[in-house]
């Protein structure tokens, strides 16, 4: 049983989120707070497995008590809960940064709080779920295999992420060197909010420019593009001019969908193309990943032991078409190596 502590000014949104949790039969709502420094002395008292964080309360804000939070209990699983704008996205990304593990749009009223069920409770499974190691064999080492492929020109790099992409990416794009040839395309599942203010976040931490890719532009090497939420992007044209190209489909249930932007570069690139996926819930990216190695790409998975949650690497490890299993902390490194091998 999912132990969850909800915490929130609102009586309404606290009201609801208890009904919408409490349906679930593997979830228990243990404890309810108003304001930050409650939510403290109950975390202490309750000890819940997730907590529901708001942002904007009285006494303590929800930036300061998962500070405390984090010092009293440091195995609670805090999901911030935020509202959809740029101040949001601003606060919301630091949260993740100072611990949280995951967040969810504040809605806006009764029917849209409803909509948004199934999200909810996925995502407190899935924080509940992190850190706890994934279905692969626990002792499962991967083979370091050595670098062979050669490149005819500098190749496009595609990485889907989701749940712990912020922290991840946190690790991964800021060792990414100046002289970095290639362009690299980001589609991580975030509220269209929240994408452009987690690219300026990005640009401050990197060696390379960061921005959310814009529709039509011509993508190039030794940029990094973030896609643009709940929506899809996908590339078109050739590789001396690729340019980016937003789709709605809704037969693919993430949004953006790695799946979409990792088989479009693979279509527009074919070889020249490394695909990548990393942490996050579902399977999203697995058929991409397949799409890519068809093309005869590269494609490279971050190993689940090391992912926030392990879901989506694992489920491209599971294609069998995975070449490079790699930790996060070495990811920086092995796509360095792999776009050095340009042929010339």
């Amino acid at each position: 049983m999912i132990r969850v502590l909800i915490v929130d000014d609102s009586p309404f949104i606290r009201l609801a989120l208890k009904k919408l949790l409490s349906s679930a039969s593997d979830i228990k709502v243990v404890g309810e707070a108003s304001n930050g420094k409650d939510a403290v002395k109950l975390v202490q008292e309750l000890k819940p497995d997730v907590i529901t964080l708001d942002i904007n309360m009285p006494l303590m804000d929800g930036l300061t008590a998962l500070g405390e939070i984090k010092r009293v209990c440091p195995e609670c699983k805090v999901i911030m809960v935020s509202a959809l704008t740029k101040e949001g996205a601003r606060e919301t990304i630091e949260a993740l940064q100072k611990g949280a593990i995951d967040f969810i749009t504040k809605p806006t009223d009764y029917q849209e709080l409803f909509n948004f069920k199934e999200e909810i409770i996925t995502k407190i499974r899935g924080a509940y779920e992190s850190g706890k190691g994934s279905g692969l064999r626990p002792d499962k080492v991967y083979p370091k295999r050595e670098i062979t492929e050669e490149f005819s020109i500098p190749p496009v790099i595609a990485i889907g992420i989701s749940t712990g992409g912020p922290q991840t990416l946190n690790v991964v794009l800021p060792k990414l060197p100046p002289d970095f040839p290639s362009p690299v395309l980001i589609a991580i599942h975030m509220p269209d909010t929240f994408t452009a203010t987690f690219a300026r976040h990005l640009d401050n931490l990197c060696k390379l420019p960061v921005k959310e890719a814009q529709e039509g532009e011509v993508i190039e090497g030794g940029k990094i593009y973030i896609s643009r939420g709940r929506i899809h992007m996908t590339l078109k044209g050739t590789p001396d001019k690729a340019v980016v190209h937003y789709v709605h489909d809704d037969r693919f249930l993430y949004k953006p969908s790695a799946d979409l932007l990792l088989s479009s570069c693979a279509q527009v690139y074919g070889r020249n193309t490394v695909g990548v996926i990393m942490t996050g819930m579902g399977n999203d990216g697995s058929k991409g990943i397949v799409e890519v190695k068809r093309a005869g790409g590269t494609t490279v998975a971050e190993d689940p032991k090391t992912a926030i949650l392990w879901a989506m690497p694992e489920s491209a490890i599971k294609t069998g078409c995975v070449d490079y299993v790699v930790p996060k902390e070495k990811m920086a490194d092995l796509l360095i190596r792999l776009v050095n091998r340009v042929k010339v």
